[in-house]
C-alpha cells in the first residue's frame, strides 16, 4: 500500500513561505525559522527547512495576498535529511477543524494566487 492510499486527506502541492517557532511541551519559544511548504492537506503540511526542526511542537506563520498573519499549531510527525542542508519535517495540524480548514484553504488560495500572478 503506497503513501498516498494511506493519507486520511489528499496532499495539494504548495511552496509558501513561513516562519516557524519551535515550542516545548510547555509552550515556550526553543528555536525558530524559516521554511517552505512542500504540500498541504486538512491533516498537516510537509515543510522543507535548511536545518533540522527538533521539538515537539511548532507554531507556523505566514503572511497571506491581504497581509494577514495565518497562524497554526502544529505537531512534528517526522523530520529527516535529503541533502546537504536540506531537510524535510512533516507536521500534524492542532487545533479545532475549522481553524485548520480556514488556515489550509489560505494557504492554498495564496500559493494559486502567487503561482498565477509570476506565470
Amino acid at each position: 500500500m503506497s503513501d498516498t492510499e494511506k493519507r486520511k486527506h489528499p496532499r495539494v502541492p504548495t511552496h509558501n513561505v513561513v516562519s516557524y517557532i519551535c515550542l516545548d511541551a510547555d509552550g515556550h519559544q526553543i528555536a525558530e525559522g524559516m521554511g517552505t511548504t512542500v504540500d498541504i492537506s486538512q491533516g498537516g503540511t510537509l515543510l522543507e527547512t535548511s536545518r533540522p526542526i527538533e521539538a515537539e511542537y511548532i507554531l507556523l506563520m505566514s503572511i497571506d495576498l491581504d497581509n494577514n498573519v495565518v497562524e497554526t499549531k502544529g505537531k512534528v510527525a517526522h523530520s529527516r535529511s535529503v541533502g546537504p542542508g536540506k531537510y524535510l519535517t512533516g507536521i500534524q495540524f492542532l487545533g479545532e477543524r475549522e481553524e485548520v480548514t480556514r488556515v489550509v484553504k489560505n494557504f492554498i488560495i495564496d500559493y494559486h494566487s502567487r503561482k498565477n500572478k509570476s506565470g
